[in-house]
């Protein structure tokens, strides 16, 4: 007789604990340091060898009886064989941010960029961004969002836009603080497929106007949305929370319902750029923390043991042409391409090391069952860090996977 976990169910290790990850329901199960070692010692024996079910008070098939109860493994007459988990696939680029120029007409209190309307407008020449796009394209992108500073500040902005459609790109938008968006524009986003997203503060002048230091700015971006919206074209709103709005949160939240468009909670203030202020972190409002329960799928768990869960496939381009793995990540470079061309910088390190930074390369989270159930932002971990570790465990959480314990918060 022998006893397997079914071949949806994965066994994950931790240094204390251990987690069975259900690939068919998403669940993940935790489990004792024991029940680890038990399961790993039915891999390779029978059970009758192993646990003799005569034995008296032998708990260990309580415990076998249950994981078949819930479906997670079962027992076999005759030696399983072993399913072999799947390659993974190599990753390609998928997505870009093309940060056009620096300058902004606003300037906002957290500008991760540090733009605003002083900025220099123009760096990387257009022939450079139009054959950016080409490679990029050829490198596998399908997806490319268009930013700034205020991407609509970009002289030839239209062009670029004519160009990822004519290229063949199926995901366009551009992230504008929509303050300048006229109505030839909305006629010509229709035209070419054009996205939208743009940030709002609160659901007033006083306090979103606050934040972005632009008198009457509220009111042309909520001019400009009600425009984007009756013209049917897609439209995203996203929010950060800084002190300045921390009251504010509901009040978007309805603000979006109202509107009829997707309702996210806002984004906490990223400790980037103008945003790596003391002064300006919310009081009260945190991310979520990381905590159970925690839920995956089958192609998810699998590539999370090969690359990074958001940073894989995708980079973004700085307005002085530096290449970086996130448009946060404002000090991890792979190169520049004012001095060699995408196609070189896509294939060469540190960028391939940034999308295969996985939890186990991550400190605590290489020692945790959790860890292809996670998500991680790199970005955001890093800046919380007081070293500014590229590889400090995530902001949020309070578990030790040494002792297997959830700590006090």
């Amino acid at each position: 007789m022998y006893f397997r976990l079914r071949d949806h169910c994965k066994l994950v290790e931790g240094t204390a604990r251990g987690a069975i990850y259900n690939l068919k329901t998403g669940k993940v199960h935790s489990i004792n340091g024991h029940a680890v070692k038990l399961l790993r010692l039915c891999e390779n024996q029978d059970l009758g060898s192993l646990v003799p079910h005569d034995t008296p008070h032998n708990n260990s098939y309580d415990f076998f009886d249950k994981l078949v109860t819930l479906e997670l493994a079962d027992y076999y007459y005759h030696e399983p064989q072993q399913s072999v988990p799947p390659k993974a696939s190599p990753v390609k680029l998928d997505f870009l941010w093309l940060e056009l120029t620096s300058a902004c007409n606003n300037k906002c209190l957290h500008c991760y960029a540090t733009s605003g309307p002083n900025c220099e407008k123009q760096q990387v020449p257009h022939e450079v961004w139009l054959k950016v796009m080409e490679e990029a394209f050829q490198s596998g992108a399908r997806a490319i969002q268009f930013i700034g500073g205020e991407p609509l500040l970009y002289p030839k902005w239209r062009e670029l836009i004519v160009t990822a459609h004519k290229l063949g790109y199926e995901y366009i938008e551009i992230f504008s603080n929509a303050t300048l968006i006229t109505t030839e524009d909305i006629d010509f986003f229709k035209k070419y497929q054009v996205q939208i997203a743009t940030t709002i503060y609160a659901d007033n002048a006083a306090v979103h106007d606050a934040v972005t230091q632009h008198a009457g700015s509220f009111d042309l971006t909520q001019t400009a949305i009600h425009r984007i919206l009756n013209a049917d074209i897609p439209l995203r709103i996203a929010s950060i929370i800084m002190k300045t709005n921390e009251n504010e949160v509901e009040n978007i939240m309805n603000f979006c319902k109202n509107l009829g468009v997707e309702v996210n909670p806002p984004d906490v203030i990223r400790p980037t750029g103008r945003g790596d202020d003391e002064k300006l972190r919310p009081d009260n409002y945190k991310k979520a923390l990381i905590q159970p329960p925690f839920y995956t799928d089958s192609f998810s768990f699998f590539e999370a043991q090969h690359y990074h869960n958001c940073l894989a496939g995708k980079l973004a381009i700085t307005a002085t042409g530096d290449v970086i793995p996130c448009i946060f990540s404002r000090n991890q470079l792979c190169g520049n391409v004012l001095e060699k061309s995408l196609l070189t910088i896509l294939h060469e390190k540190p960028l391939t090391d940034y999308w295969q930074t996985t939890k186990d390369c991550i400190t605590k989270c290489k020692s945790c069952e959790y860890r292809y159930a996670c998500h991680d932002c790199r970005p955001l971990s890093q800046s919380c860090d007081s070293q500014r570790n590229w590889l400090a465990c995530p902001a949020g959480c309070y578990y030790n996977p040494e002792t297997g314990i959830w700590e006090e918060k």
